[in-house]
């Protein structure tokens, strides 16, 4: 202990136990006294909340509750000035800076800020570029709403003047003697410090406030752009159904033309098959009658149903068989019999499938029972992406040349199919086996 100073003074442990205790008691009473103001403060700032959420009902907009709101945002923050940045727009009400000058402080926040509120009471110390806007923007608060273009809020708080005294100047050079006493500062005379560049200090239920707004904007936002998508949506779809009705009336429009033109030339071609005198050709001219009436049977099965997309090949095949052993007679009621798995193909390829059918039952007509009635099987089934239809007879097999029209016409059709046809014995009669792929563009 150097000379001239005092001795240490240790304090009795009562006195240390009843300092404690009091120190115990004053800082639960300044704890307390801080969590009823902040109670206080937070059940303000939801009022003031629910206020300013209301204006985001279904008749109201972001926009509006930007542009009409700011004030009520100012004095909810006790702010100076708010600004809100959502792309290229820039709301401003009360004192702020600049729309650019605001732009590049929300281009600013976005980098820092990412999902979390972001608060300071002195922006010029971190942001040098606003060192010249704190008589605006000494105090910030902000927020970045991630939405398909981010939306930035900014509160502002302007510079308060601060003076802290102290009890003697803290600048003041003190003349440094190493032989001296240490000795307490010989002048307190009270010296007085203005601090500037700083802005009264956002509050915890500030900035919680802040982050609740931000995230009920969100979900607010979200479901209104989820009732313009299911908006855009149901007229989306109300547009191709009507472009759906469109279609099907034209395509009905069409088979009916189709009907009246397969008509015309199958009356014409009866007219010449009376008047052309010559037995031969009176033949030819009935057979290509009749396979133009089954292309018109054809048709017209398969377009007077409602689905013209698609079929289901057995049960249009079915009916096809059907109408055309009416068509052929009593006498063949009865006679055909079906074994027919379900098959989905399109339209287009449904005609081509119905017409190679048909040819197929006019050839078992007239070469297996030479025109008498018999009995035909019809078969349907399908392997992977293929279909395969058969139709056995127990006539007299093959009897007739490979060369024949029928015949040709026939190749024709398995050839547009890109298909193949096969020919077998029934033991007795004659087993023909077309397969092809379900859909067109399979190979």
């Amino acid at each position: 202990m150097g000379p001239g100073c005092l001795p240490p003074s240790f304090a009795p442990h009562d006195t240390r136990v009843t300092c404690s205790a009091l120190a115990s008691v004053l800082a639960r009473q300044i704890r307390e006294k801080d969590d009823a103001e902040n109670f206080r403060q937070r059940v303000r700032l939801r009022a003031q909340e629910d206020a300013i959420v209301a204006h985001l009902g279904p008749i109201g907009s972001l926009a509006n509750l930007l542009a009409d709101c700011g004030e009520d945002l100012c004095r909810m923050f006790a702010a100076h000035g708010f600004a809100a940045v959502h792309g290229t727009d820039v709301y401003l009400s009360g004192k702020c800076p600049s729309a650019t000058e605001v732009r590049d402080v929300a281009t600013w926040v976005e980098t820092h800020t990412q999902l979390q509120p972001f608060s300071t009471d002195r922006l010029g110390k971190i942001y040098l570029r606003a060192q010249h806007l704190q008589d605006l923007a000494s105090g910030l608060l902000a927020v970045t709403i991630v939405a398909e273009a981010p939306i930035t809020l900014i509160w502002f708080r302007a510079e308060q003047l601060e003076v802290v005294n102290w009890a003697g100047n803290p600048h003041k050079d003190v003349e440094h003697d190493a032989s001296a006493i240490l000795t307490p500062r010989s002048s307190f005379a009270a010296w007085s410090e203005t601090v500037s560049g700083k802005s009264l200090p956002w509050t915890a239920p500030e900035i919680d406030a802040a982050n609740r707004l931000s995230f009920t904007i969100l979900q607010v936002w979200q479901h209104r752009r989820l009732r313009a998508l299911n908006q855009e949506l149901i007229a989306t779809i109300a547009d191709n159904n009507n472009l759906l009705v469109e279609k099907d009336f034209l395509i009905k429009e069409v088979h009916h033309r189709v009907q009246n033109s397969l008509s015309l030339v199958s009356a014409f071609l009866g007219i010449q098959a009376q008047a052309v005198g010559n037995e031969a050709l009176t033949a030819e001219l009935g057979e290509a009658q009749r396979r133009l009436s089954a292309v018109a049977l054809v048709h017209r099965r398969l377009y007077s149903g409602h689905r013209l997309q698609s079929v289901d090949l057995a049960r249009y095949l079915e009916d096809l068989c059907t109408d055309m052993m009416s068509s052929m007679g009593e006498k063949w009621g009865g006679l055909v019999s079906f074994d027919l798995a379900s098959v989905v193909v399109p339209t287009d390829r449904a005609v081509n499938v119905g017409l190679n059918l048909t040819e197929l039952l006019i050839n078992a007509q007239k070469y297996a029972y030479a025109g008498a009635p018999g009995p035909i099987k019809v078969e349907l089934s399908q392997n992977g992406s293929d279909f395969c239809l058969v139709i056995a007879d127990g006539g007299l097999g093959i009897t007739r040349s490979s060369k024949g029209f029928g015949t040709r016409m026939l190749n024709a059709m398995i050839k547009k199919m890109a298909g193949r046809i096969d020919y077998a014995s029934n033991e007795p009669g004659l087993r023909v086996s077309v397969t092809a792929s379900v859909n067109e563009h399979s190979h």
